[in-house]
């Protein structure tokens, strides 16, 4: 036996999880089709058709933060200039709501790198606080457009990882499934809203594959000195940055002071982008990533290979946000396929034709 909630009653379901966290749900910005998540207002309709041009980083990695205020003083506790540093870490408690699986998905892949367990590699007790504070409903995609290419990960259109609760969408409503005690928590305290049903689960999306992307972070390597390539596939390429900023797994971020007089101020995390030039600026004004070319080889490299070797996860779910928001039609899944293909190449020349006969 399983549980459905019908259309009707997801506001009031909405309505009963704000009571005790915000709630974050797509809307669809009025009449462009256009879907952002943002914080749920009573009254406010969800979007639960489009996928949102944004992801939904922003509950656990906001566009800008406050770490923490300082406060420079002479002679106390002990003599000589001291600094009084007071943490900023916020997290009320937060549902995700009508996060797509490959927005779930991304969760535990910035885990990775930013809530490790303790003692054993870096954390971020800011991402670490709000992520405790979480809890992540997810809607299955029994409907995808043709930037979608989650499959190309495993779990596809439905799957589990990072998603506390699952929604499916049937006619009139959705099947619940509990991923979790948090989820099947949200069940039974808003048993109101759910029915018992015999339903079964629907048919699902079938999203685009791009073969092979195991085998990627031992063959880009061949290929990081071709140059020539890189400037080939990012030759439309105009470093907007939206490709970044859109992506559920992309975590560059700027640092800096904002004074308040000469003595105090507070310190600001704010995403940034690594396809902008200024990003890997030196104080000095040189820049090892002078060229779109540079900057792109270095978003490939490190979403599939150097956060894959360091983190064992790779950089990307599949969301397909690069793609469609790119003004310049550049597809990262093309970049993939000829990534792949010259670093086969590459390797075919280096070796005579043995690495041929090897595969």
């Amino acid at each position: 036996m399983t549980k459905i909630i019908k259309n009707d009653n997801i506001a009031r379901l909405l309505e009963q999880l704000a009571e005790d966290a915000e709630v974050w749900a797509p809307r669809e910005l009025a009449g462009t089709g256009t879907a952002i998540f943002e914080r749920w207002q009573n009254g406010v309709a969800v979007d639960l058709e489009h996928i949102t041009s944004i992801s939904a980083k922003d509950v656990v990695l906001p566009r800008t933060e406050k770490l923490f205020d300082f406060n420079y003083a002479f002679g106390d506790p002990v003599p000589g200039e001291n600094i009084e540093i007071v943490a900023a870490v916020t997290a009320p408690a937060t549902v995700l709501f009508g996060a797509r699986a490959c927005d779930a998905k991304a969760l535990t892949v910035l885990d990775a790198l930013f809530d490790n367990p303790e003692s054993e590699s870096y954390n971020d007790p800011n991402y670490q606080a709000r992520r405790r504070a979480l809890t992540v409903i997810t809607l299955a995609c029994t409907t995808a457009d043709a930037a979608c290419f989650c499959s190309s990960f495993g779990e596809g259109p439905a799957g589990k990882a990072g998603s506390d609760l699952i929604l499916y969408p049937l006619e009139g409503g959705y099947l619940a499934e509990a991923v979790t005690a948090r989820g099947e928590s949200i069940l039974d305290a808003a048993t109101r809203f759910f029915e018992e049903s015999n339903a079964e689960p629907p048919q699902l999306a079938e999203t685009a594959t791009v073969e092979g992307l195991d085998g990627l972070q031992q063959q880009l390597p061949a290929i990081f000195k071709d140059l020539d390539f890189w400037n080939e596939i990012t030759a439309t390429c105009i470093s907007c940055g939206f490709c970044s900023h859109g992506c559920p797994t992309c975590y560059c971020f700027n640092i800096h002071d904002e004074m308040s007089g000469d003595r105090k101020g507070e310190r600001l995390r704010s995403w940034d982008a690594c396809m902008f030039y200024v990003y890997t600026q030196e104080a000095s004004g040189h820049n090892p990533r002078p060229t779109q070319a540079h900057r792109y080889r270095n978003r490939i490299n490190h979403k599939f290979s150097y956060y894959p070797v360091n983190q064992g996860e790779t950089l990307c779910t599949g969301c397909g946000r690069c793609i469609r928001g790119c003004p310049t039609n550049l597809d990262i899944r093309e970049v993939l396929r000829a990534a792949k293909a010259r670093a086969v190449e590459t390797e075919l020349m280096a070796d005579g034709g043995k690495a041929e006969t090897d595969k």
